[in-house]
């Protein structure tokens, strides 16, 4: 079943994402079999990387993080920072962990949570893994080394 779940989200359209890619200079040149070796690696690639998103998502626990709960927490902690003078004592803490259980989210980033610090990459992070969306996956640079060892004679 679960096989099946993950197939079907493949065909809905991720064939597009994986499958861009730019052949700079020579195209003509290339041969249609280098091409057929490229689609082969990145699709190998992209299934990799969407088994990685799929365990990292099934391993998280807790709610999915959103813009309000970070602006929420980072003035939780704000407040109690500014009567304890910048320090992260007691409470803060107590805020941090109060993040990470309900979110799932490491103490590093409970804590740039907490100081406003790159909310957007945490954000997406947590985006891309709810809706099965492969973290760091590039197609191009895939494209670029076949095309390398296409030249240099290796393929």
């Amino acid at each position: 079943m679960k096989k099946r779940r993950q197939n079907k989200d493949r065909e809905l359209g991720y064939r597009s994402i994986y499958r861009t890619y730019i052949i700079d200079d020579g195209w003509q040149e290339v041969p249609k079999e280098v091409i057929e070796v490229i689609d082969l690696k990145i699709e190998r690639a992209w299934e990799e990387a969407y088994i990685q998103v799929c365990r990292e998502r099934n391993k998280h626990k807790g709610k999915w993080l959103t813009k309000k709960a970070c602006l929420k927490y980072e003035a939780k902690s704000w407040i109690y920072r500014v009567l304890n003078d910048n320090q992260y004592e007691g409470k803060v803490r107590e805020i941090g962990l109060q993040l990470q259980k309900e979110y799932g989210v490491t103490e590093v980033e409970a804590i740039n949570i907490m100081n406003g610090r790159n909310v957007n990459d945490y954000l997406e992070k947590y985006y891309k893994m709810k809706n099965k969306i492969p973290l760091h996956f590039y197609a191009q640079d895939i494209c670029n080394e076949v095309l390398d060892e296409y030249r240099q004679g290796v393929i």
